[in-house]
């Protein structure tokens, strides 16, 4: 079961730079980046494309799926709204779809909604949604969805 985050204990304030991708999430949409002069892809949403410089920039849909590029186990939240998950998983997901014609792929930090015994790195997860007490603030999480071969864990 998933570990539940304190989101009243949170101020979430977007910003011009966010508030498309805040909307996004309110609509079940994961969105990332999308550079309209060279198509680079990117997260978090900043206000210009780190490859080109362009600031003609706007919304890539994703599908919400991709893979565990990495993760580490949160044992000592610095956030209050974090206490009662102890201990949690953060994941760097390689997202599907978002690969550059270079090869590289579009990575994105996010809470997996697994403990760690579930996790391992090369796992497939897909987008899930936590609702806040704020019906405009919806929070992406994510959560495995299948099974993979030659996956690794972090041992002891």
């Amino acid at each position: 079961m998933p570990r539940q985050i304190d989101y009243s204990k949170l101020r979430i304030l977007p910003d011009p730079d966010t508030r498309e991708w805040w909307e996004g999430a309110k609509r079940r949409k994961f969105l990332v980046r999308q550079c309209k002069t060279c198509g680079q892809k990117w997260f978090p949403p900043l206000p210009a494309c780190g490859k080109c410089t362009s600031m003609e920039v706007g919304w890539f849909e994703t599908g919400g799926r991709g893979s565990i590029y990495s993760y580490v186990v949160v044992m000592q939240p610095i956030v209050g709204a974090f206490i009662p998950a102890v201990p949690y998983v953060v994941a760097i997901i390689d997202l599907d779809g978002c690969h550059e014609p270079d090869g590289t792929v579009t990575r994105v930090a996010g809470v997996l909604t697994n403990d760690e015994p579930e996790v391992a790195i090369g796992l497939p997860v897909e987008v899930s949604f936590d609702e806040t007490l704020d019906p405009n603030i919806v929070v992406p999480r994510w959560t495995i969805c299948g099974a993979a071969e030659n996956v690794w864990r972090f041992s002891e």
